[in-house]
């Protein structure tokens, strides 16, 4: 396999979203890369109930959905 089909598969495994019941969820990683944020940041948002997520066999998963609705509800529009 050639260098470059191995950068192709690594970006489509760094941007792979897990589907679920018809759901599209984000991983830890992929949700702070998105907000920018540290993933210890996410930790602490989930310990004090700022944002929804699944625990699925140890692992956490944030609804994309979920994550819109929150960010969208504390969206302050420019002046």
């Amino acid at each position: 396999m050639g260098r470059r089909n191995i950068e192709m598969l690594e970006e489509i495994a760094l941007e792979y979203k897990p589907f679920l019941m018809g759901k599209r969820f984000m991983t830890d990683a992929q949700l702070s890369e998105r907000l920018g944020v540290s993933r210890r940041t996410l930790q602490d948002f989930r310990d004090r109930g700022i944002i929804p997520f699944y625990r699925l066999d140890g692992k956490i998963l944030y609804e994309e959905k979920d994550i819109e609705e929150y960010l969208s509800s504390i969206y302050i529009p420019k002046y």
